[in-house]
């Protein structure tokens, strides 16, 4: 039995993938909801704000509940990721274990093979021990009838001397013969011995190594056994936390969608409660306008000197005389230039010789003019508080040198500003 490593790598690809993907969604999702509710205004209906606090919670709750199955499906894959790779060890070590059992396996027969020769060689031991101990007998049984004395007749018997020492050699021989199976019988029994403890300890071996064989296969089989039970727990775990996410991950798409719902409809009440205050508030500021009096504060309190007044002047570009509908205050680029009264910013842009220029319509026919300006601060809409800072003094347009060319005017016509400011 084998795993394939590439199912390992695979799940444990879609592990990682599934935990970023869910850490990312619940991070967006919990900073949409942290941001739409951070600009919901208390301004909304009662009943819209309970609702949307209601489903902001089971919105919330869903959340939580996806992160905890998630979690916990992360967790099982994460442990039958590890049990893989360790079956997968275990297969290696039984694949390394079957190779060692073939080893063990052909020592096994051929400790049998040893076993056999040895009882062959026991057997053909026994076998001449037998055959030279019967000799050995005959031998004792025919000294025994004939007696020591026989051995001396058959030299006296002798005819010659030359008879005599034949005789006698052979008498040696035969004594010789008789020394030398004495001497084999006790050789014999010794092989015998040695076979027989031969025998002994290659049949102790033979058990030893089917002992170890045995053991060795019925653990790996134990351990392999157990290791499969617990990963198709892990499996059937696995399937179900896969269930219980999708509908978990389902719950929470509902509650996202009416939790989206409900801040959808809290933005339109909180649009429409904008619009109206800001229709109020410019009724509000229109009727403050249209009772304008015609006060106005000096445009720049920074400094004071009127370098050309109201009226007929000799130009110092022209070089000639014209009319001069506004009051000239010299100061440095960059100084800056205030609204001398509440109003809406009528136009803020460049104006041919004016360069550029803010004009405030303060209501009931008044309005004032900023030019030659380095920089406008507002744009045309925008409503101004009297001494807010709207442009900073500059020397662009028709201009001879850094300063605020200001106008009064009553229905469009420019006025003589020394008349309506504190000078």
């Amino acid at each position: 039995m084998s795993y394939n490593p590439c199912g390992v790598i695979l799940l444990s690809k879609m592990s990682k993938i599934f935990s970023r993907y869910i850490r990312t969604f619940a991070a967006f999702s919990l900073a949409l909801g942290f941001a739409v509710s951070s600009v919901l205004s208390a301004s909304a209906s009662p009943a819209t704000r309970e609702r949307h606090r209601q489903l902001q919670q089971q919105h919330q709750d869903a959340q939580r509940e996806l992160r905890t199955q998630q979690n916990l499906l992360g967790n099982t894959r994460h442990e039958m990721s590890e049990l893989m790779l360790e079956m997968q060890a275990l297969d290696q070590e039984m694949g390394d274990v079957a190779e060692a059992l073939e080893g063990i396996e052909l020592a096994f027969l051929d400790a049998q093979i040893r076993i056999a020769d040895a009882e062959d060689a026991l057997q053909a031991a026994r076998d001449n021990y037998d055959s030279q101990f019967e000799t050995l007998r005959s031998r004792v049984r025919v000294m025994h009838e004939e007696g020591s004395l026989a051995m001396f007749e058959v030299l006296f018997q002798a005819e010659s001397i030359t008879d005599f020492f034949a005789r006698w050699e052979f008498m040696r021989v035969t004594a010789q013969f008789d020394r030398d199976l004495l001497e084999s019988i006790q050789e014999t029994e010794h092989a015998i011995s040695s076979h027989i403890e031969d025998l002994s300890r290659w049949s102790m071996m033979v058990e030893t190594l089917q002992f170890q064989k045995e053991r060795t296969q019925e653990n790996l089989e134990f351990l392999y056994a157990e290791r499969t039970e617990w990963f198709e727990r892990l499996a059937e775990d696995e399937a179900m936390l896969a269930e219980l996410f999708a509908i978990a991950e389902h719950e929470e798409r509902m509650a996202a969608s009416a939790f989206g719902d409900i801040q959808a409809q809290l933005r339109r009440e909180e649009d429409q409660i904008a619009r109206e205050r800001a229709a109020t508030a410019h009724s509000e500021r229109l009727a403050r306008l249209n009772n304008f009096d015609g006060q106005f504060m000096w445009p720049i309190p920074s400094h004071g000197r009127i370098t050309s007044g109201f009226g007929t002047r000799f130009h110092p570009i022209l070089r000639r005389y014209r009319h001069h509908s506004g009051i000239d205050v010299g100061a440095p680029t960059g100084t800056r230039l205030y609204a001398a009264a509440d109003g809406y910013v009528r136009f803020a842009g460049w104006s041919g010789g004016y360069g550029n220029t803010v004009i405030i319509d303060h209501g009931n026919g008044y309005s004032t003019l900023y030019a030659h300006n380095s920089r406008n601060r507002v744009t045309t809409g925008q409503f101004v508080t009297r001494g807010q800072h709207i442009a900073d003094v500059g020397s662009t347009g028709m201009s001879t040198g850094p300063h605020l060319h200001f106008e009064i005017r009553i229905n469009n016509v420019a006025v003589n500003p020394a008349n309506y400011l504190p000078i």
